[in-house]
């Protein structure tokens, strides 16, 4: 956006309520640390942390659903926006159902392949999970909110941007080691120090350039900077096998 747009705001409640989750997702990975290396997914201390971190983590989310749906929707709703759906609503909740059972069926095939590429490509595990598959499962998510940057929709743009990012930190994640209590699969939220203390890194740079509701290019700029970094670290990162 900030190429066609020399200065662009944004709601600075929803930002901040984003933000604010995101740092929180970083405390309730930092919490196991202590306790015991991240290969270790069968520490008990580690278990049972991240078990009550993920519950309090889910619920921190549905109460973002509430804010954003229920008691503040009126901050959310953007007045400009005069467009009308192209499509009904059962047709589109349809179309969303089977692309998500889809999407569902091909990861399978997708994460088995995983290992295959890895050794073949000599590319470190760590950065084919963290940067190829999520630059190219969202790719539709991440062309949708340039798009609605360009033409100064810039709430929708930190909506999809930022917003998928609180989905995955305190739904995804935390749903995941839930499921796996419930299955019986260890799962924990004890990540590699050095993912953490990047993560960590990245939440504050995101932070900072969001201290105002005004963006430009150069701060664009500094996020694509600070995304290909990241991309070098985890490209060299080697992760031990898990216990």
């Amino acid at each position: 956006g900030g190429l066609t747009h020399q200065e662009q705001t944004f709601n600075p409640t929803a930002a901040t309520a984003n933000m604010s989750l995101l740092a929180l997702s970083c405390v309730g990975m930092v919490l196991p640390t202590p306790f015991a290396e991240y290969k270790d997914v069968q520490d008990e201390d580690v278990l049972m942390i991240s078990r009550i971190a993920a519950l309090f983590m889910m619920f921190m989310y549905l109460q973002l659903l509430f804010f954003q749906l229920k008691t503040h929707a009126n901050i959310f709703v953007d007045d400009d926006d005069d467009e009308k759906a192209n499509l009904p609503f059962w047709v589109a909740m349809g179309g969303l159902v089977i692309v998500t059972l889809l999407v569902a069926l091909f990861s399978d095939y997708l994460v088995d392949s995983i290992d295959g590429y890895v050794e073949q490509s000599k590319i470190s595990k760590t950065f084919v999970g963290i940067v190829v598959l999520p630059i190219v499962g969202n790719a539709v998510e991440h062309i949708t909110a340039v798009n609605v940057a360009v033409k100064d929709k810039m709430d929708l743009a930190m909506g999809v941007a930022i917003g998928s990012s609180v989905q995955v930190a305190l739904f995804v994640v935390p749903f995941t080691v839930l499921f796996g209590w419930i299955a019986n699969i260890p799962m924990t939220l004890n990540f590699p120090d050095f993912e953490i203390s990047l993560t960590i890194l990245a939440v504050v740079i995101v932070q900072i350039v969001l201290g105002n509701e005004k963006t430009n290019w150069l701060e664009g700029s500094l996020l694509i900077t600070t995304y290909f970094l990241l991309g070098v670290g985890f490209w060299y990162e080697k992760v031990d096998s898990f216990d």
